[in-house]
């Protein structure tokens, strides 16, 4: 009778002590997690920011954003495969497939490696679609490998991926830096093709610089909080209240 309520006690103890390990793997992937949205956090904050580095070809404004965030105790070899295929979803073309191709193979690397190992890269390139669009891809690749406190069994890993698209402000990029993006991003092309490509985007350019967006002005004389574009097709829009203005923003 001893010796069945022994081995009852240790099983009850063996059920306790898988629960406090699933809670102890649960709390450090959800704390991994968070780690990872701050870095996401930051790099988009960074991107908005026109002021933190002046270098970089400028944007006009944010078409398309990607992140993805993998937290894992197991099957580390499937995740670069799972982000590569997530981010030629999300674009498309010679440079989407350079940057899934990259996010593939610095996962598939680092991933399982020494616990505390962290890796954060950021990288920009420049892309240029069928119609002579030039667009900005901002990628960023976090990974962090780490071990559940107090398990000493028990590895994860955090992994994050980030990618933003952007049209490029293209009315402050000199001719120089025009030629070298073109070169750039069809180095592979047929040489006669790449100077009909700089040739159509070197005329979009100038026609963007010939033919800026009209400013919006407040109608002469209005009290209805109207506002108008200039040129001569244009019409009063509703100005809406501040507090609607405000709540659009938040949204």
């Amino acid at each position: 009778m001893g010796a069945m309520i022994s081995e009852v006690k240790f099983q009850i103890d063996k059920m306790d002590n898988l629960k406090q390990k699933q809670d102890e793997i649960k709390e450090a992937l959800e704390n991994m997690q968070l780690m990872a949205t701050d870095q996401l956090d930051l790099f988009n904050e960074r991107i908005r920011n026109p002021g933190y580095d002046t270098h970089l070809i400028p944007i006009s404004k944010i078409l398309d954003n990607f992140q993805y965030i993998m937290c894992t105790t197991s099957n580390h070899d499937k995740i670069g495969t799972s982000i590569k295929e997530a981010i030629k979803d999300f674009s498309t073309g010679t440079i989407a497939n350079g940057i899934a191709n990259l996010a593939e193979n610095i996962f598939k690397r680092l991933l399982g490696e020494s616990s505390g190992d962290r890796f954060l890269q950021t990288h920009y390139t420049i892309s240029v679609d069928e119609l002579g669009g030039i667009a900005r891809l901002d990628t960023l690749f976090f990974v962090y490998n780490f071990r559940a406190a107090g398990l000493r069994d028990t590895a994860g890993s955090v992994c994050a991926a980030c990618v933003v698209k952007s049209s490029a402000d293209v009315t402050s990029i000199d001719d120089n830096t025009l030629r070298v993006i073109v070169n750039q991003c069809f180095e592979t092309s047929d040489k006669n093709l790449c100077k009909q490509i700089l040739a159509e985007v070197q005329a979009a350019v100038a026609e963007s610089r010939k033919h800026p967006e009209p400013p919006l002005k407040l109608e002469n004389g209005s009290k209805s909080g109207h506002r108008q574009l200039d040129g001569p097709e244009a019409k009063p829009v509703e100005r809406p209240d501040e507090e609607d203005v405000g709540a659009q923003e938040e949204m």
